[in-house]
């Protein structure tokens, strides 16, 4: 294979790349608390041509990361939805250990603990929070108050580095322990959800110009490689 099919080839590969994050970020506009994928790329010297065709221009994916922004904040009127106005994340306890959310779509359990739909029970200062009462107030801190009695303080967390961050699944996030401090300049916005940072119109636009190129870079190997074939053919009848 020489050194330009080479480049069409990680061209196409790379596309493929950011096609699949792309429709994941499409297809991620309905979830809560959703942070969108971004590609990072680096050109590369492909180290397995020959010395004369070692041209680079190649093209590799050299790190996926999450755009953290906040999304936009949407009322619901629902007690238990909450949403977080600035740095900061929400700590679950799961069976696999301590995760952070912006998700904050939470409910009560038949003992009143504040749990995640998928059980895991929202972490306050001093563990999980537990609501027995008729009438539920979250304060701005994150004090959450019923009928009137404060019960316990929502523990909202940022990383210094949210590099450190990585998506686990379910809408959680998992980090290395003791990367986390105590969030300072955030709200807690009781009675409303964040939306994904997801841009519609962006991602659609991005979608169709991946597939042009994708296309384009297919078109340019399947010509290479039926000069090469014909190339071969008459050499052959030399």
């Amino acid at each position: 294979m020489n050194a330009a099919m080479y480049k069409a080839l990680s061209g196409a590969v790379t596309q493929m790349r950011r096609l699949e994050t792309t429709a994941q970020n499409i297809a991620n506009l309905g979830t809560v608390g959703y942070k969108t994928e971004r590609l990072s790329f680096a050109e590369i010297v492909a180290g397995g041509l020959r010395e004369r065709e070692h041209t680079g221009g190649l093209v590799a994916v050299v790190e996926q990361r999450t755009d953290l922004s906040q999304g936009p904040l949407d009322e619901t009127g629902n007690p238990l939805d909450l949403a977080i106005d600035g740095d900061g994340f929400f700590s679950v306890q799961t069976p696999r250990g301590v995760r952070y959310a912006r998700a904050g779509i939470f409910r009560l359990s038949s003992d009143g603990t504040v749990t995640t739909p998928l059980g895991d029970a929202l972490l306050g200062a001093q563990g999980p929070i537990r609501v027995q009462g008729e009438t539920v107030k979250v304060s701005p801190q994150g004090a959450v108050l019923v009928d009137g009695a404060e019960v316990g303080t929502i523990r909202v967390v940022r990383f210094d580095d949210p590099r450190v961050l990585a998506k686990e699944g379910q809408n959680l996030f998992v980090a290395p322990d003791g990367t986390e401090t105590p969030a300072t300049d955030f709200q807690v916005r009781q009675g409303m959800l964040e939306r994904a940072n997801v841009s519609a119109i962006e991602e659609m636009v991005k979608l169709i110009t991946l597939q042009r190129q994708f296309e384009a870079y297919e078109r340019a190997m399947r010509m290479m490689d039926s000069a090469t074939e014909r190339l071969l053919t008459e050499a052959a009848r030399l």
